[in-house]
């Protein structure tokens, strides 16, 4: 290109055609047919896509979190949303308003089946009006429940406290030397011959944040033991005392009851 386009000024008058036509062999070609909000999930060999409910459609989204937030073992979804402080051309925010402003913070419940069902803000308790950005799910005050924590563009940070969730199992991972959080790891609950939710220990979960890496495993019924395969590809399976409500895993599979 740059000996077929020597200036800047010969260059912006190429149409892509041209450009495209000095490429070794022809360009691929590829489609958008949606622009909707997704949800992709993993059926072994391909991946199923679904849109999410229309509530997720009118907003920008920025955070995506999943967690049990109501403990019935099924995953839910938050989404942070609003991108309102933008111009168009050479106007300026203020002199076209508010745009993509519907969102107030969004749950997504999941029902089972892989569907999603919106929670209006009056029932989740999650109102939140401004651009939010980052979010984070962390059981801060150790009861068991997902809360939330909401960041915004220019404005304060927002803590949701769960205070009507079934309590989970707490799990903390006590990974290897250099990694002592575990994170890469995978671990799922088990109840008797059944296997519940994947869930990952991650060292960053999207837009300038990051979840706890102690997990909040929920159910119907307590679990009976967690599976986990450590970074490298280690599995365990450690048992879970009855009664526990937090639980330390290490990496030779030795359960430690917290309390």
């Amino acid at each position: 290109m740059v000996g077929k386009y020597s200036t800047h000024e010969a260059y912006s008058h190429a149409t892509i055609d041209q450009i495209l036509a000095l490429l070794p062999k022809p360009a691929g070609k590829v489609e958008a047919t949606t622009l909707a909000s997704m949800i992709f999930f993993n059926r072994t060999n391909h991946f199923e896509a679904v849109e999410l409910p229309y509530e997720a459609q009118i907003a920008s989204a920025f955070a995506v979190n999943v967690a049990d937030f109501d403990g019935d073992g099924l995953e839910d979804i938050f989404l942070s949303q609003n991108f309102f402080a933008m111009g168009t051309g050479n106007l300026r925010p203020d002199d076209v308003g508010r745009q993509m402003d519907s969102g107030r913070g969004l749950l997504l419940r999941g029902i089972g089946g892989g569907k999603l069902e919106a929670v209006p803000g009056q029932k989740s308790g999650i109102l939140v009006y401004g651009e939010q950005r980052g979010a984070a799910v962390c059981d801060f005050d150790g009861d068991g429940r997902v809360d939330l924590a909401v960041t915004q563009n220019g404005a304060e940070t927002k803590l949701y406290q769960n205070v009507g969730a079934k309590p989970g199992l707490r799990v903390r991972l006590a990974g290897p030397p250099g990694n002592p959080d575990g994170v890469g790891a995978t671990l799922r609950p088990v109840f008797g011959q059944r296997m519940g939710p994947a869930r990952e220990i991650h060292g960053g979960s999207g837009y300038w944040s990051q979840d706890s890496t102690v997990q909040v495993l929920g159910g119907s019924e307590p679990p009976t033991k967690v599976w986990i395969r450590w970074p490298g590809g280690n599995t365990a399976t450690a048992p879970v005392p009855a009664g526990s409500h937090e639980i330390t895993v290490a990496t030779n599979g030795e359960t430690i009851v917290n309390r």
